[in-house]
This record gives structure tokens, C-alpha cells and sequence, in this order.
């Protein structure tokens, strides 16, 4: 336990503390009475904040998903609402919401309860998460008017901005399961049919306002619908933009440019203001710059990855600008002084570091050396798999790692062996590497992707010969489930004799967070051939709300929608002026 919570509290996002946390939470779930559980509990009382902080989350997380109350949780909690730090009484909040309902509704409303107020409010807090009819209308009338605004739906009434301005401020503060401000909960509420018109009109009364609450709102506001909605892009950088600008307040600012840089169409609509806040906020402008290929972001994105800051989104930054055909040299060179500096950092850090490596492809074999001692020092399994990766992407300039992977490779059939053989290949240019490992593909068969790779990787070098072709028109017509690689590489081989079973196959992945660009372009390659698929790609690019995906972040899939929407539109593009032409 005591090496788990060491783990926890210096990165949470760490493969050592995902393991030990997996441990605790079977545990607890298999005898609420048991040592751990007691451990738990007990450790709600530890002398030091951050213990005490992170033990009522995780016990918060384990109470819920059920019915049943947790008494000794409960009892855990109530002695935590008036803790020193504040952080620690919003989770204990939180937790007693989740253990005992009802004993926290009645602290909260019942008749001569005192409750500190940071304690009250995130009570309410919790409890609004999933209320009752009830429990809104008492909240609705309460002393307090941060708990009144929490329980307000909308925001056009004198009443609910006249809390806002009083309370809003107070709202989603740390140490609560969800740090939802007024906007926030407002945005959220306004997905129904029907409501998006009605979002964009309050975005727009928040934004007029002249307080930095109201904005504040208003910025959180908007990142739900932008989230959500195709339109919200167009719709709302008019009442965006100003919140980037000198007037508006500078947490106000800082926030605006996180929801504006978020989405790649926002952050084409609002370059120049972004730039301008490169230096004031970097984490959020510079990569997002970087996305779009916007070489302004590179001294500033340098500089985050240097310092293994932002790290979960530097690597897509990297790639943006890659793909515009930018200079990456000073970004490689950030990511190769960042490993080799890299004693404590965390595996995030690094990991984001291998990702600018991967990202920027050849361009990175000055950093070959960084990769080849993580390859051999570090013992985690996914940051080796990156490197590896990276090595594969850098190609032929990673010569040097050949003989360190060669004595990687194995033919055990596991998903790292299929990498490092893939990177070989990738490296050496080696086709009867590729033959042999194409000729253990049915012990790979369940490793979709390697499989696709490897025949892709054979048709562009060399072409497929009559035995992948034959692997290719079993596996494309006999499998249920088919990888959309397979497809368009026997298309590409076959022709029109392909074409009718790649139309029954490809549409069904368009919708897919991995493939559905690369269907879309394998679709517009296919030309008047593709006419059939037209419906289906008319019914992707003409979406309102965004497809739902599941890559990492609220902001990512609202990314990978943009991609898709634009895969999509091009497609079509292309497969009418086949059909005109053909016509």
C-alpha cells in the first residue's frame, strides 16, 4: 500500500501505479471488511494532505456503481468534512454522497445542520451529479447561492446571473469528483434535441456580460458544444475571440485559448490571436498551433518538450507540423536533449518525448542513440514499445538499432515481437524478412493490424505475390471482422474484381476512431467506382452532432471528427468528379 501510494503521487499517470491501483480496487471489491479496505479507511486520517486527499478519491471511485451503502466509508467521510485543507473536505464530500446518500442529503438540508461551506457546496455538488426531482428543488432554494446556481438548468434568468456572480467563482473546486463550473453543467444540460441553438444564444448572453465569471461560463460553455456540434466552430468564435483578446481577464484568457485551441477548425479560425498568446499561454497555443502546421508554435513547443511539459499532446503537434512539411530539426533535437536528460522524469514525459520522435519519422535519426538506451535501460513494456515504434518510423536512418532489435526479435507470436519485426523490416528494407514473417501470419491472425502492415508494407515494395494475394481473398471473404487494410490491398492488387466486396466491407469502418479517414481516402481512390458508397459517406459528413469515439479525450475525439468530416467531404469530392468524368 505505502509503495503504491509513493507511485500514485508521483505520477498518476504511470504504468506502475495503473497496475498497483488495479490490485487494490479487486481487493476492496472482494471484502469491503478486509486488510486493504481497513488500510484505506484508516488512511483518511494520514498526517499528510496529499495521502489523505487521494485515499477518499479512490474510496469515492469504489463506492459507486452500486446500490449498496458503505457505512464505515461513510463514517470515514463525515470525519473528513472539516478537514484543514479544503481539497481534502470537497473529496470527503464527495465520498459521503457516494457511500450514504441519504445521510448526506439529510447533513446538507436537514434542520440546524452546520456544515463548513466548502463542504455544503460540494455536498450539493455530488449530489446534483445525479438528482432527484427533490433533491433539486431543495437545492434550487438554498442559503447558499453557489448551491442555488449548481442546481440552476439555464442561464436567462436575472436570478441565476445574479448567483452566478456571486457564487460562480466557487464552483468545481479541486479535490471534487468533477471540476464542473456553471458553464459547464449548463452546456451539458443544453444536448438534448433541440437544444444546440439554444447553447449557442447563451454562450452569447454570457460573453456580453462584463464580469470574468460570466465569461468564464460562457468559454466553458462553448467547450461542451464544440465538443458536440459541427456547427459550434462557426457558430461560436464570434463570441470566442474576444475572450482571447488584452480585455478579458487573464484566467479568462488562458481558459479561451485551452477550448479554442482545442479543435483544430477554432484554432484555423482564431491563428493570429493564438500566436499572440503563445508566450502568456504555451501550453494551450502552442500546440495547438502545432496541429494545424502553424510554424509560429515551433520556439514555444520546443521548449514544452525540453521540459516535458504538455506531454500528452506534443506528439500530435509534431506530427501537424511534419505533415506541412516544417522543419522539425529543433523539435528532434528537444526530444533527444529531453531523453537524455531524463533522470525522474516521468514515464509520461518520456513518452511524449518518443511520440515527437515517432511523429517527425526520418527526421529523427540524430536521436537514434536516445532511443537505442531507452530501448535497453527502461522496464516498462508500452514506453519499449514506443521506441521501437519510433525507430520503424525513422527507417533506414535508424541502421544503427539493427542489431540491438535483431536480438529483440523473437517468434513467440507476442504484439512486441510483431513490432520489432515490423521496425527490422521498416529499417532494412529487407523483403524476405517480411516473406518470412508473412509466413507465419496464422499464428498472427488475432494481431490484425501486424498482419495488415506486413502486406501493406509487401505491396508497396515489391507487390503482393499469388500466395497474398490468395491469403487476402480468404481472409477478406470468410472473416467476420476484416481489418480495412486487408481491403484496399487487395483492391489495389485486384481491381474491379475486388471492387464489389471492398464496397460490402469498407463503408462499415467509416465511423471507426483508427480507420475511418484512411477509408475515406482508400473510397475517393476507388474513384466511380465508389459511387455506391456515396450514402454512406454523405451520411458521416453531414452529421450534426459528432461521431462518438473513444481515442483519449473529450478534445481528441472532437479532433478525430474534424479528420473524418474532412476525410469524408474529399471523398466525395473526388468520387463525383469521377463519376461527372466518366459521364
Amino acid at each position: 500500500m505505502e509503495t503504491w501510494i509513493r507511485e500514485a503521487r508521483r505520477d498518476p499517470a504511470g504504468a506502475g501505479y495503473g497496475a498497483a491501483r488495479s490490485a487494490v480496487f479487486d481487493a476492496v471489491r472482494a471484502d469491503r471488511g478486509g486488510a486493504v479496505a481497513v488500510r484505506l479507511l484508516s488512511g483518511t486520517a494520514d498526517e499528510r494532505a496529499g495521502v489523505r486527499l487521494l485515499l477518499l478519491q479512490i474510496l469515492t471511485w469504489l463506492s459507486g456503481g452500486t446500490d449498496d451503502p458503505w457505512p464505515e466509508a461513510a463514517a470515514a467521510a463525515v470525519g473528513r468534512l472539516r478537514d484543514p485543507d479544503e481539497p481534502v473536505r470537497r473529496a470527503a464530500a464527495w465520498l459521503l454522497a457516494e457511500a450514504d446518500r441519504p445521510r448526506a442529503v439529510e447533513l446538507l438540508t436537514g434542520p440546524g445542520q452546520e456544515q463548513d461551506p466548502v463542504a455544503r457546496l460540494a455536498l450539493a455538488e455530488a449530489l446534483l451529479l445525479r438528482p432527484t426531482e427533490q433533491d433539486r428543488k431543495l437545492l434550487a432554494a438554498d442559503r447558499d447561492p453557489a448551491i442555488r446556481l449548481r442546481a440552476a438548468r439555464r442561464p436567462d434568468t436575472d436570478p441565476v446571473l445574479a448567483d452566478l456572480d456571486a457564487g460562480g467563482a466557487r464552483l468545481g473546486g479541486p479535490g471534487g469528483r468533477v471540476r464542473w463550473g456553471a458553464g459547464t453543467v449548463w452546456g451539458l444540460a443544453a444536448r438534448w434535441p433541440g437544444g444546440e441553438t439554444t447553447c449557442y444564444a447563451h454562450v452569447g448572453l454570457l460573453a456580453a456580460r462584463d464580469t470574468a465569471v460570466a465569461h468564464r461560463a460562457a468559454v466553458d460553455m462553448a467547450e461542451v458544444a464544440l465538443r458536440e456540434w459541427r456547427a459550434a466552430p462557426q457558430a461560436l468564435v464570434p463570441q470566442l475571440r474576444p475572450l482571447l483578446g488584452r480585455a478579458a481577464a487573464p484566467e479568462v484568457r488562458e481558459a479561451a485559448a485551452a477550448v479554442v485551441g482545442g479543435l483544430l477548425e477554432t484554432t484555423r479560425l482564431c491563428a493570429d490571436e493564438l500566436a499572440g498568446l503563445l508566450d502568456e499561454a504555451p501550453d494551450a497555443a502552442a500546440p495547438a498551433l502545432g496541429r494545424i502546421g502553424d510554424v509560429r508554435a515551433l520556439p514555444q513547443l520546443c521548449r514544452l518538450v525540453t521540459e516535458g511539459r504538455a506531454a500528452g499532446v506534443v506528439g500530435e503537434a509534431a506530427a501537424g507540423l511534419a505533415q506541412a512539411g516544417a522543419d522539425v530539426g529543433p523539435l528532434v533535437a528537444a526530444a533527444a536533449d529531453h531523453l537524455d536528460g531524463n533522470d525522474g522524469a516521468t514515464d509520461r514525459a518520456v513518452w511524449a518525448a518518443v511520440g515527437v520522435l515517432r511523429a517527425c519519422g526520418a527526421a529523427s535519426a540524430i536521436a537514434v542513440p536516445q532511443l537505442l538506451r531507452l530501448l535497453g535501460a527502461d522496464d516498462s513494456a508500452l514506453l519499449r514499445t514506443q521506441a521501437v515504434l519510433a525507430l520503424g518510423e525513422i527507417g533506414p536512418g535508424a541502421g544503427a538499432a539493427v542489431p540491438l532489435l535483431e536480438g529483440l526479435a523473437g517468434d513467440g507470436g507476442t504484439r512486441f515481437d510483431g513490432h520489432v519485426e515490423t521496425a527490422l523490416i521498416r529499417i532494412t528494407g529487407d523483403r524476405r524478412r517480411a516473406e518470412r514473417l508473412f509466413a507465419r501470419l496464422h499464428a498472427w491472425r488475432r494481431n490484425a493490424s501486424l498482419a495488415a502492415d506486413v502486406l501493406e508494407w509487401l505491396a508497396g515494395h515489391g507487390g503482393l505475390e499469388p500466395q497474398h494475394v490468395a491469403y487476402l481473398w480468404e481472409a477478406v471473404g470468410t472473416a467476420p471482422a476484416v481489418h480495412p487494410k486487408w481491403v484496399a490491398a487487395l483492391w489495389r492488387h485486384e481491381g474491379e474484381a475486388a471492387a464489389a466486396l471492398a464496397l460490402e466491407r469498407l463503408p462499415g469502418a467509416l465511423d471507426g476512431e483508427l480507420y475511418g479517414p484512411y477509408v475515406c481516402t482508400v473510397l475517393g481512390d476507388m474513384g466511380a467506382a465508389a459511387a455506391p458508397a456515396v450514402p454512406a459517406l454523405r451520411a458521416v459528413a453531414e452529421r450534426r452532432v459528432r461521431v462518438s469515439l473513444c481515442t483519449g479525450s473529450f478534445d481528441e475525439d472532437a479532433r478525430a471528427d474534424e479528420r473524418l468530416a474532412a476525410a469524408s467531404r474529399e471523398a466525395l469530392r473526388r468520387i463525383g468528379e469521377a463519376v461527372a468524368d466518366r459521364g
